[in-house]
């Protein structure tokens, strides 16, 4: 399916008011839609040498990824003997994963190795490896999924590569990258992320950059393309795309933004900036890319956690969306349907 966000008629809000304050909705998405998705982790490049591991949280799912003798791979950053951690959150160094609860050690293939002081009939090894999970990097950026089943990354981004083929992504280089804690629901983030209807409203500064009257988003099967001309008529130079359910990649010709977003509960949820430039950009130049990103995320932050707030209060009971600026909010709570629907 593919639309620009122009023409035909109105059409009611898919999603009910309580899918974004009821813990049942929250554990069902998390399961339904984020550990069945490809998740954006980081820079590849965090992993390049044996041994670098890295332990993040995402969905609530704490993971860790990590370069074995150079084959890459991702297990739940938990034990099996009762449930324990295994690395500390964010990059690292590991000869082996060993549980910081009780000491049970596993080799980087998440094998058991060891199950310490256990007695003289320790586990058996076989079938008490940890759980694995799928590690991928596609143009130097590093990607997981929770499904053992799931297509390959490659398959899974489709015709989004294709949008990105004119872009030196390989050759940016990781520079600054910020998380910010919302108390909104991940929908809300991520609805308010596939329009421009609130620019005018919302963010001041970017509305005297943009010409949000004629702000796009062309849909398509999963993802979708933003695109808006600046004030003095010249389209804005880079590529905006938008991958269900939690992907914003901001690409221009001498660097790009990585946006992702997770559920860290029923109202709240977490986004992460990770920030790449191409060499020898300069150091303001770089400074001012990620204040700009930092003051309009703050401007969401504000009308976001309003917006949850009022949801919360129990008197809204669904609208309707424009087809000339919502057709993105509208893709977004179809995808969010047919996931939980695949997923129940």
């Amino acid at each position: 399916m593919v639309g620009a966000g122009h023409g035909g008629a109105a059409q009611p809000t898919a999603l009910p008011p309580s899918w974004y304050v009821d813990p049942a909705a929250h554990e069902l998405e998390r399961r339904a839609v984020f550990a069945r998705s490809w998740l954006f982790l980081g820079a590849a490049s965090a992993l390049l040498e044996p041994g670098a591991c890295l332990g993040a949280t995402v969905a609530g799912y704490p993971l860790v990824v990590l370069n074995d003798r150079g084959t890459w791979r991702g297990f739940h950053n938990v034990c099996r003997h009762r449930g324990g951690p295994l690395v500390a959150e964010g990059p690292g160094t590991c000869q082996s994963l060993v549980c910081r609860y009780h000491g049970w050690a596993y080799g980087l293939d998440g094998a058991l190795r060891s199950a310490r002081d256990f007695g003289d009939e320790g586990p058996v090894a076989e079938g008490r490896g940890l759980f694995e999970i799928r590690v991928e990097a596609w143009r130097g950026l590093l990607f997981v999924n929770l499904d053992l089943d799931a297509p390959p990354l490659a398959e899974g981004l489709g015709p989004l590569a294709e949008h990105c083929a004119g872009y030196p992504m390989e050759s940016f280089v990781p520079g600054p990258r910020s998380s910010h804690h919302l108390a909104a629901n991940w929908k809300v983030y991520a609805e308010n992320y596939q329009e421009g209807y609130h620019i005018p409203l919302v963010h001041p500064g970017l509305n005297r950059q943009l010409d949000s009257r004629h702000y796009q988003v062309e849909v398509h099967d999963d993802y979708a393309v933003h695109r808006a001309p600046t004030r003095d008529g010249w389209v804005t130079a880079g590529t905006w795309l938008w991958r269900f359910p939690a992907l914003a990649l901001n690409l221009y010709p001498d660097g790009m933004c990585v946006e992702s977003y997770a559920p860290t509960g029923p109202a709240s949820c977490r986004v992460d900036y990770h920030f790449f430039f191409a060499p020898g950009t300069a150091p303001e130049v770089a400074e001012a890319a990620v204040a700009s990103s930092t003051v309009v995320l703050e401007e969401d932050r504000g009308i976001c956690e309003a917006v949850q707030a009022n949801l919360a209060a129990g008197v809204y009971a669904g609208g309707l969306l424009s087809p000339r600026h919502e057709e993105g909010v509208a893709q977004l709570q179809r995808l969010v349907l047919a996931a939980r629907g695949a997923g129940s």
